[in-house]
């Protein structure tokens, strides 16, 4: 085959690609707010694909960890291992992506995410203001996301 050819074959594979430009699902947006110390964000979203963004309203630098439960873990468990302000390894998917903000910044990052009806996300802050100081989490700067 000449090289014409075979560039045009390729041209109609990426043409058909679900991962092509052409073809790419048009995300829904989602803004995190961070607060001193809890976050706001929806309790509820849609499936699909998803671009998370990160507001820190507080007066000391955040972040936020978002990270999917296991299939097995029910919204009751979720939370009630959210409450402990600590999630163990063990109940958690081990993908996820972490976004930093200074007080009262924005990331210029963002998370994209495919997000699966039934699947459940920890949204945590495990900073510390200070060595010696309780972790975020452990003061409330915890969230459940679902995915309906």
């Amino acid at each position: 085959m000449t090289l014409s050819i075979l560039m045009a074959l390729w041209s109609a594979v990426l043409a058909l690609s679900p991962l092509s430009p052409t073809h790419a699902p048009t995300p829904k947006w989602v803004t995190i707010e961070a607060h001193d110390y809890a976050f706001t964000a929806p309790a509820v979203v849609q499936a699909g694909a998803t671009v998370f963004r990160f507001v820190n309203h507080g007066r000391v630098p955040h972040e936020v960890q978002l990270f999917r439960f296991n299939a097995n873990v029910s919204a009751t468990a979720a939370r009630a291992y959210l409450a402990t302000g600590n999630v163990p390894d063990s109940v958690a998917d081990a993908n996820g992506g972490v976004l930093i903000a200074p007080p009262g910044g924005t990331t210029r990052e963002m998370l994209y995410v495919e997000l699966r009806a039934g699947e459940r996300y920890a949204l945590m802050c495990q900073f510390h203001d200070s060595p010696g100081k309780p972790m975020h989490s452990t003061l409330g700067m915890v969230a459940l996301l679902e995915v309906r």
